[in-house]
């Protein structure tokens, strides 16, 4: 293989395992874990057996032990299968957890908090408590696109509610 120099790094793909080849050495070093790897533990975490995920998918066990021992690949619909068999896909591809739904940051729930009620001390009506939780959840939803409490957005929902 070609380098550029003997202490340059080549970064070969490797059936979704990343492997650094040292020039001059035959040192190797490998991510911690590949697809196949997190199939596996995806697979063991929902107790489910290699038999079942080929029931569900249609493969066959050879290629699924292949798939785990990252030999093969899945394909996007073989993922697909999965995701409706409740395995994290977004976990098995990337190595990152998919937030679960309902997941609330506490912080920034207290800044919607905050915000709604320092906004409506300053107007002259009442505020029922279905018509506050309303309009602290719209200001979460907003605010949780960009972490962020934007005053002019609760103005203007206070102002809808007025």
């Amino acid at each position: 293989m070609p380098c550029g120099g003997p202490y340059t790094e080549q970064i070969v793909r490797m059936c979704s395992v990343w492997v650094i080849l040292y020039p001059f050495t035959n040192k190797r070093s490998f991510m911690t874990q590949s697809i196949g790897s997190r199939l596996l533990a995806e697979r063991e975490r929902l107790g489910l057996s290699q038999g079942q995920i080929c029931d569900h998918t249609g493969v066959s066990r050879k290629t699924q032990f292949s798939y785990e021992k990252s030999v093969r690949l899945p394909d996007a619909g073989y993922l697909s299968i999965l995701a409706t068999q409740n395995l994290d896909v977004l976990y098995i591809v990337t190595g990152k957890r998919a937030p679960r739904y309902g997941t609330v940051n506490e912080e920034l729930l207290r800044n919607v908090f905050t915000a709604v009620e320092t906004a409506l001390s300053n107007v002259t009506f009442s505020v029922d408590v279905e018509k506050k939780a309303k309009l602290a959840a719209l200001i979460y939803q907003t605010a949780s696109e960009t972490g962020q409490v934007d005053p002019l957005v609760v103005q203007k929902a206070i102002d809808l509610i007025s």
